[in-house]
This record gives structure tokens, C-alpha cells and sequence, in this order.
């Protein structure tokens, strides 16, 4: 299959973005001097030289970053700048990325001036700011929309966190007007010992005089869920409305599964026959069925089957169906497939788990090659399996992205495109992407097509992935897979006997090619690595790395992320399979997952991987070990023959 573009095609493209992007920007000499100039005028602007600042302003007018200097600048004066410049600024430059924080300020400023008229005619309603809209509701109440502003104030109120202190004024009028009843604290408190706000709920116990104990006990419940076992404390009662004690039942077996699910599981038919909404029901059964599940308790299945026999809940159904193979229960994996709601059965991992259940459940009939054939057209984990199990070629299906040059034309004059290219330009690489990503908020699909295009024209990997994804483009493989960083990943698997396709896919997936990423958690670069793994690593491999930021460094990072690797293929004897679920989720989890357990095949124990994030993950490289495969050439299966059972770990 061709994954790449024919010579000519691939030029007559590169010269029409050269062509296109290169005539949104200045000349080169021009631009660096408008460069040099723009920081003059922002060092003047934060240092007060008002004079200086409107003197160097004058020359940069068509600057693409021009419209920061207006915004810095009505920032310092926003609580005096003419309303008429904020709003101009706003109609023109608007789409900053930090344009709504200006814009906050200045509807708090409307607020404190009492401009009502232009306050709602510039709230932006679908923002859903509680700040403003418990002002707006009140002035609403003023001007003499009791009824509206009240059932806004409710539904304001009814909910599980604190509100902004602004919101006390509407709320206060609100109460005074009988707007909370009993029944409205009660669904309060429910809301907040959901969201665990304990101290609110706490608090929110004064709005129930004339049910107290009711409401005490619904909060020291909730808090200390294992005073469940005192079931009889529980039972609906003159004092104890069923709809209340369903309530109880349901926000305190919720908490308790996060933490002890067996607990909540064996306190359940104490509690069963409570008069719960179909909502909360499935939230139980979500709770404690799915979390059992992910320990793959087998009594799990009866409890989840019992209170959804008609499939409602899509993540208790899948659970089911897991939990089903996990155990061995071909037969009831089998009926669940067969039975699936549209929204699950028309997905490819479900059409193959259908057909995966009817072979267990019948292993006279073979491998029913024939049946997997459809399935194998889908360019994915398990169209890929069924492409092996019917030995049909994987579906790969590569098209390169096509736009109109008018299209091309119109992305690039975007303001947002000029100005995160002249950040890129400027190696200001986290503004650049955060105007890339703002101004694809605002563009059709076709022209998130052509923007992931540009991105990939300037190398720039992480936002071509990202836009072609958003645009859901998803057969351009040369956008989607990069061969980005080409020399230092074939030479660093090489060193340490590696297939290149692994690297590249563990790359692919980790970062997708952000050689800055860092994570909440604090993996850094390409191959995404905890700086400790990192120091271990470099020390065990007498790899350099001196300061933690050196693994910016996309060589550096790369060197090290695949002796990590390599490490951890070692550890797992070769098996792909389990190294890549360590490499997500640690080496220690995939020990504690494979401990004393059965030989099973390895589609199965993928499919039942405790952590959603760990399972997509491993799905997702073995995937793109099978396209990077093809893109060099290399013949790369899903899994390989020793990959496919796997059996207990034993070190």
C-alpha cells in the first residue's frame, strides 16, 4: 500500500504552503526589526512609559503580535479604559487566547457600575459563570421577573460545591422569598456528599429544622458508610421516607465502593429492594459492579446482570461482557455480544469479542476465518487481530489529506495562524501552540484538515496529530505517523536489539512527538519518563544526564527511554504485551495483574487490564507497531507467536 505522497504531488504541495504561509508574514529583514521593536514597546508598556510605548506602537500595526501590546495594555487600565475601546478591542482581537480574562474583568467592572444593558448584551450566557449569571438573575428579580430569577437562583443553589461570594446577595433575597424548601437542601446535600464537599454538607444540615436527625444521619452516613451494617437503622419508616432512605443507601454505598467495593457488594441485599430511580441504580450497579470487575470478582456478573438485565449502562454492559471472558464463561460473553444496544454492537471491539466468544464457546468450529474477514477492513486493534485470524492483509487505507487552496489561503491569513507562527518563529513554543490550539476552536473541519497540514509542513508534530484528529481525518497515516526523529530511534532500538516499530510506537503514543511534553505527574519528553526512572536508568546504562531538563532533549530523551524499555523487555521476557503495560502503568501493576494467574490469551488479558487508560494504551502501540511496520517496510504483526498466551509472572 502507498503511505506516502507521489514525489510531484508531495513538491507542487510544499511549494503552495511555502507560498501561502510565507505571504502572511513580512519580509525577513522587516520582521526581525518589528521583532526587536515589539519587545521594546512591551518592556516600555510594563515599565510605564506610556510615551516611549505609543511611539514604538505606531510601527507595528502589522506586526502579528500586535494585538498583545492592546491587550497588556488595556489590562493595567481596565478599571478606566472607555468601555467603547474594550469592546472594539474585543470585536477585533477577541479570539486571544487571553482575551476572555480581560473580558471577566471588565464584565465585573459593568457589575460594580451597574451597566446592566451592556452587560448582558456582551455575557456570553453559554459560559455558564455562576459570578455573573447570580447577578444577572438578581437584577432580573429587580426589574420585576420574580418567578424567572427564582427558579434561576434554584438552580444555582442546587448544587454539590460552594458558589462565588457574589452569588450570596441573589441567594439571600431567594431564601427570604420561601425559595428553600426542605426538599431543596435535601437534594443539596445529596449533591455535595456526591462531590465529597463533607463540610458543606455539614453546614447545609441548618436548612432542614424540621428534619434534623433525618439530615444528620444522611451526612454521618455518607461520611462513615460502614454504618450500613446496622441495616435495620435503615428501614423506611413513618420518620424515614423510602424515597429519603434510597437516597441514603445510594450516596453512602457509592462512596464506600470507592474504597472497599466488596463491602459495598456484601451490604447490598440489605438494601435492594429500596425504592431507587433507574439513574441511581445503574450508578450502584456502575460503582460496585465495575470496580469489582476490574478485580475480575466473578460475583461481580450476577450482581451487575440483576440490576441492568436490559443493557442500559454501556460501562456496566462492557464490564459484563470482560468480566465474562476473564472467567471463562464463553457462553455468557457470547450471549451479551449477540445481544448488544447499538451504541456498543456496531463498535469494532465488540464485533470482535462476538465472534472471539462464539470460537471459545465452539472450538469445533475453528477460527471461523471467513466471519472475521468484514472485520478485518477496520484500521484498528481488533481489525488488525481479525486481519491475522483470517489471514487477510491489514486495512491501512492511507489518503493524503486533500484541501481547496482557497482554504489553505483562508486558514493562513487567520489571525491566530500568523500569530503562533511568528511565536513558533520567535522559539516561544507553549504560546505558539496555545494560539494554534484557540484559533481551531473556531474553524470547520476542512479547515483543521488544512491547519494539521501546515503543522506537519513545518515539522511541528504534536499539533498535526492533534488538528487531523479533531478534523476525525483519520486516514492521512503520514500526518497522523510521523517519521519523526528517524536517525536517533532506529540507531538507540538498534543498540539495545529492539524493533524500531515498538520504539517509534511507544513514542507515538507517549507524546506523540512533543519533544517539551511534561505531565501532570511529571513525565518528561518524547518517551514521557519520571525523572527517577530516568536517573536509574541513566546510571544503570552509564547514559549522561546532568540536569532534569536535559530530557528535553529529544537524543538524550530517546537514548534513555529505550534502555528503559529495554529493561523492561528483559524483565518480561520478551513479551511486548506486558512490557508496554509496564511501561504505562508501572512494572510493579503488571506483576501484581499477572500473579498467579492462569496461562490466558493475550487479546483477553487486554481486554480485561484493570486501568481503561493502560488497556487503550496497549492497544493503541501494538496498533501502531503494525503501521509504522508497514511505513518501513518491516514486518511487524500484532503480536508475535510468543506474545499471544501469557502465563503467571514468576521472577
Amino acid at each position: 500500500m502507498q503511505l506516502y505522497f507521489p514525489a510531484l504531488l508531495k513538491t507542487l504541495t510544499a511549494l503552495l504552503l511555502a507560498t501561502l504561509l510565507g505571504s502572511s508574514l513580512p519580509a525577513q529583514a522587516d520582521i526581525q526589526q518589528q521583532r526587536q521593536t515589539y519587545d521594546q514597546a512591551m518592556a516600555a508598556l510594563k515599565a510605564g512609559q506610556q510615551q516611549r510605548y505609543a511611539s514604538l506602537l505606531a510601527g507595528l500595526r502589522d506586526y502579528p503580535l500586535y494585538p498583545y501590546l492592546l491587550l497588556e495594555s488595556l489590562q493595567t487600565r481596565v478599571k478606566t479604559a472607555p468601555h467603547r475601546e474594550i469592546e472594539d478591542f474585543l470585536v477585533s482581537h477577541g479570539d486571544l487566547p487571553f482575551a476572555q480574562r480581560l473580558k471577566n474583568d471588565w464584565l465585573r467592572r459593568l457589575v460594580r457600575e451597574g451597566d446592566w444593558s451592556r452587560l448582558r448584551k456582551n455575557y456570553d450566557t453559554a459560559s455558564q459563570a455562576a459570578e455573573f449569571d447570580c447577578q444577572l438573575a438578581l437584577q432580573s428579580w429587580r426589574e420585576g421577573n420574580q418567578s424567572a430569577a427564582m427558579s434561576r437562583a434554584a438552580e444555582l443553589w442546587t448544587v454539590g460545591r460552594s458558589q462565588p461570594n457574589a452569588c450570596d446577595p441573589l441567594f439571600d433575597r431567594w431564601r427570604e422569598a420561601g425559595g428553600l424548601t426542605e426538599d431543596v437542601a435535601w437534594a443539596r446535600i445529596r449533591e455535595a456528599l456526591l462531590y465529597r464537599q463533607d463540610a458543606l454538607a455539614r453546614y447545609l444540615v441548618r436548612y432542614m429544622p424540621g428534619q434534623t436527625p433525618l439530615a444528620e444521619l444522611f451526612v454521618n452516613t455518607a461520611t462513615g458508610p460502614e454504618k450500613l451494617v446496622e441495616s435495620e437503622r435503615y428501614r423506611p419508616s413513618a420518620g424515614q421516607p423510602a424515597d429519603k432512605m434510597a437516597d441514603i443507601a445510594t450516596v453512602s454505598l457509592r462512596r464506600l465502593s470507592r474504597d472497599d467495593p466488596a463491602r459495598a457488594l456484601a451490604f447490598w441485599p440489605y438494601y435492594s429492594d429500596l425504592p431507587y430511580k433507574q439513574e441511581d441504580r445503574l450508578a450502584i450497579t456502575r460503582d460496585i459492579g465495575v470496580r469489582m470487575a476490574k478485580r475480575h470478582a466473578p460475583e461481580a456478573l450476577a450482581f451487575m446482570a440483576a440490576n441492568d438485565p436490559q443493557m442500559l449502562d454501556d460501562q456496566v454492559t462492557e464490564w459484563r461482557i470482560r468480566l465474562a471472558l476473564r472467567t471463562g464463561q464463553w457462553q455468557t460473553a457470547q450471549q451479551l455480544t449477540s445481544n448488544l444496544p447499538a451504541s456498543l454492537g456496531n463498535q469494532s471491539r465488540w464485533r470482535y469479542w462476538q465472534l472471539r466468544s462464539a470460537q471459545l464457546a465452539r472450538p469445533e468450529v475453528g477460527e471461523l476465518r471467513h466471519d472475521y474477514q468484514e472485520l478485518a477492513n477496520e484500521r484498528d486493534f481488533y481489525g488488525f487481530l481479525a486481519a491475522e485470524r483470517s489471514n487477510q492483509p491489514y486495512a491501512l487505507r492511507h489518503q493524503t489529506a486533500q484541501v481547496e487552496p482557497a482554504v489553505f489561503a483562508r486558514v493562513s491569513k487567520a489571525g491566530g495562524i500568523r500569530r503562533a507562527r511568528e511565536f513558533y518563529a520567535r522559539g516561544q513554543v507553549v504560546d505558539a501552540r496555545r494560539e494554534w490550539y484557540h484559533v481551531g476552536k473556531i474553524f470547520s473541519r476542512e479547515e483543521l484538515i488544512a491547519q494539521a497540514m501546515m503543522a506537519r509542513e513545518m515539522e511541528w508534530y504534536f499539533p498535526a496529530i492533534r488538528g487531523i484528529s479533531l478534523a476525525q481525518h483519520w486516514d492521512d497515516l503520514d500526518i497522523r505517523f510521523p517519521m519523526a526523529y528517524q536517525e536517533p530511534i532506529r540507531a538507540q532500538a538498534a543498540a539495545r536489539q529492539l524493533n524500531s516499530t515498538w520504539v517509534y510506537a511507544i513514542t507515538r503514543q507517549e507524546s506523540a512527538f512533543m519533544a517539551d511534553a511534561r505531565s501532570h505527574a511529571g513525565a518528561t519528553g518524547l518517551m514521557q519518563l519520571m525523572p527517577a526512572t530516568a536517573r536509574e536508568t541513566a546510571r544503570r546504562y552509564d547514559i549522561s544526564l546532568g540536569h532534569p531538563n536535559e530530557l528535553l532533549i529529544p537524543e538524550r530523551n530517546i537514548a534513555l527511554g529505550t534502555a528503559y524499555l529495554s529493561q523492561l523487555n528483559s524483565m518480561f521476557r520478551g513479551n511486548r504485551v506486558l512490557a508496554s503495560a509496564a511501561y504505562n502503568a508501572g512494572p510493579g501493576r503488571v506483576r501484581q495483574w499477572t500473579r498467579e494467574m492462569p496461562t490466558i490469551p493475550s487479546d483477553i488479558w487486554i481486554e480485561t487490564i484493570p486501568f481503561d487508560e493502560t488497556r487503550t494504551y496497549v492497544q493503541s502501540v501494538l496498533s501502531y507497531a503494525v503501521i509504522y511496520g508497514q511505513k518501513m517496510g518491516i514486518r511487524q504483526p500484532v503480536m508475535e507467536q510468543h506474545e499471544r498466551y501469557l502465563e503467571a509472572y514468576r521472577p
